[in-house]
């Protein structure tokens, strides 16, 4: 089991409020909610990363996927099926790196986000922001984060994305309308996303290598883990907000953590196991905390709810936001880009029906994936984990309710229904192009609704949510109007 996996296995696992009784151990509470992202930044760089000959991390470079993700795709958490993914670790220790995006291709859809360190969405640019092809600068300004998409007077940069922490990482998202455009994507996009390093001042930091985010960790005990790695990293990886740089500086000191040595001592008195359980509890009340969400709609069982824009993708200084977020939903971007939707868990021994009231209205593309408990993918036979406006989805007439490619994103009101329904179970004929694979003997499965480029009508109570029901295997398909 690597580190992130004993994580949210803790996570998962009940465990009681124990009240903090000394300074340090206010401080160590506090310290582990404020290193909890680092742990799925780790897990991407072991797992997301190209490696050289040496197996050690390539930074500044893109490593580009050539297929869809599948039951098989382990580098992220609840993964995108209907978009190519190019992932790469940031490092701005030896300076500064230029990302090159190239002219857009019309009507395709694509986010270029970049993420410092902690799992903050410093910048977004792409087709719902800025779609001007060129260079940006990337450059560390620490405790001060900036997104400036305004060409520089020399014309040289189209942009400066200034990180707060030295390290990062950007996870680009392109658009795929079908299976037969993977490879055109693969040959004529990707390749034209580079990142180059400059030759400018060092920042001061030591290169991010495998060794800085693996060795000599404390490996069966994760409360230790976290304070050993963010001892390593958090004087030149402050916090995003300069205002706030000083109050958690002082208080990873209270926890134990010099800044000076890059090493963590922990404090005599301190109960470990109880900050850690202190810490988990206070991000498991987060999603149900109702001043963090934008309530969308409601029907039984589920209430469709979404994070605050002012609380989306940049956290800002709500550690236990960023902490639940980045290790529950690895990295979205900002909700200009992307709407969550995420339902509680559901069992795969009871069939679900979902009808929509109509064609989500959208500028770039929608998607309801289906998965496991652990939110990865589900096998099935068809290789099919979402639907949406680029699926063969039909009317309960069986005409289509898109072409294939997603046109028609929005504005029709007629309702269609999807079918979620365990492998266990064959599919009856008129739910096949509808029907969502689900896990075989009962498991446990969430989903989540997707909208990308999401307008007004999507948050403003304009649009029905979807209606999920419980019912029999395979029932009469409902008569659309």
């Amino acid at each position: 089991m690597n580190f992130l996996s004993l994580l949210l296995a803790v996570l998962g696992s009940s465990a009681s409020l124990a009240a903090p009784t000394t300074s340090a151990q206010n401080a160590t509470v506090d310290a582990l909610v404020y290193a909890l992202p680092l742990a799925p930044y780790v897990s991407f760089a072991n797992t997301g990363s190209v490696v050289n000959a040496s197996n050690d991390f390539v930074t500044n470079t893109f490593a580009h996927a050539t297929t869809l993700a599948n039951a098989s795709f382990r580098t992220v958490v609840l993964p995108n099926t209907d978009t190519l993914y190019s992932a790469a670790l940031l490092d701005l220790s030896a300076g500064d790196v230029v990302v090159t995006m190239p002219d857009r291709e019309l009507g395709r859809f694509y986010v270029l986000p970049f993420y410092d360190l902690y799992g903050n969405n410093v910048c977004s640019i792409g087709t719902v922001t800025n779609s001007t092809a060129g260079k940006y600068l990337i450059q560390y300004r620490p405790s001060n984060a900036a997104c400036d998409l305004i060409p520089d007077a020399g014309d040289e940069y189209a942009g400066t994305i200034s990180l707060p922490t030295v390290y990062g990482q950007i996870l680009l998202r392109i658009e795929v309308f079908n299976s037969s455009d993977v490879d055109d994507i693969v040959s004529t996009i990707q390749p034209h996303f580079t990142l180059t390093s400059l030759n400018t001042p060092s920042a001061g930091a030591p290169p991010l290598t495998s060794a800085l985010l693996n060795d000599n960790l404390a490996v069966d005990n994760p409360s230790l883990h976290l304070l050993q790695l963010l001892s390593r990293v958090a004087s030149f990886n402050p916090a995003e907000e300069a205002s706030d740089a000083e109050h958690v500086a002082a208080t990873l000191e209270a926890a134990g953590i010099s800044a000076s040595s890059q090493s963590y001592t922990q404090p005599p008195d301190l109960d470990l196991a109880s900050a850690y359980t202190t810490a988990l509890n206070l991000v498991q009340q987060v999603p149900s905390n109702p001043a963090n969400l934008l309530p969308l709609g409601s029907s039984a069982p589920i209430t469709w709810s979404t994070t605050l824009p002012s609380l989306s993708g940049d956290f800002h200084t709500r550690y236990d936001l960023r902490a639940y977020i980045s290790i529950s939903n690895a990295y979205p971007p900002t909700q200009l880009h992307a709407s969550h939707l995420d339902p509680p868990c559901f069992y795969a021994n009871q069939t679900y029906m979902v009808e929509f009231s109509g064609k989500p209205d959208v500028r770039g593309f929608w998607s309801l994936t289906v998965y496991d408990g652990e939110g990865f993918l589900i096998p099935n036979a068809l290789n099919r984990y979402s639907l949406g406006d680029r699926a063969n989805l039909t009317y309960s007439d069986g005409t289509p309710v898109y072409d294939g490619n997603g046109n028609g994103a929005g504005g029709d009101s007629k309702a269609f229904y999807m079918l979620l329904q365990s492998t266990d179970v064959e599919v009856a004929t008129e739910w096949e192009s509808n029907w969502l694979p689900t896990p075989a003997d009962g498991a446990k499965f969430i989903f989540i609704l997707r909208f990308y480029g999401p307008t007004l009508s999507l948050t403003d109570g304009t649009y029905e949510y979807p209606k999920v029901t419980a019912v029999d295997a395979n029932p009469p398909l409902p008569i659309s109007e």
